[in-house]
């Protein structure tokens, strides 16, 4: 089956929303990093553990075509049980990816796991938020 990426608004909508009420992510309202939201068709696996979603930063040479600093996919088939707190949590996660190197122009990168999982989210959810 070919992967098929939508925009999703609904992801986006919870992402503001995360944005504004997570002390932790505010600086992507006060830098103006914009975020994309979309939803795939795929199941993704990687390296044998299931892939619910992704964060990506968007190479400037596709920013003319992609009008995003980051895209974040939800991987449709492996969060279909997500609970609606579950998919929450899980695009907060995503978000936690997002970073910046405040240099004098700034870049933007993809911020790795504390551990497996960022320790904002074990200590608030916990290490199983996803089962």
């Amino acid at each position: 089956m070919r992967e098929i990426c939508e925009q999703s608004e609904d992801y986006a909508r919870i992402g503001a929303e995360l944005i504004r009420s997570e002390k932790s992510l505010h600086w992507i309202l006060e830098t103006e990093v914009s975020v994309g939201f979309m939803s795939s068709n795929k199941a993704k696996v990687s390296n044998g553990k299931t892939v619910f979603g992704q964060c990506e930063r968007v190479p400037d040479k596709y920013k003319a075509f992609i009008p995003y600093d980051f895209l974040i996919t939800v991987y449709e088939p492996n969060v279909i049980d997500f609970t609606s707190q579950q998919v929450r949590i899980l695009l907060h996660h995503e978000l936690l990816h997002c970073g910046v190197n405040m240099n004098a122009e700034p870049t933007y990168k993809v911020v790795p796991h504390d551990v497996e999982e960022f320790n904002e989210i074990i200590d608030r959810y916990g290490l199983d938020w996803s089962e």
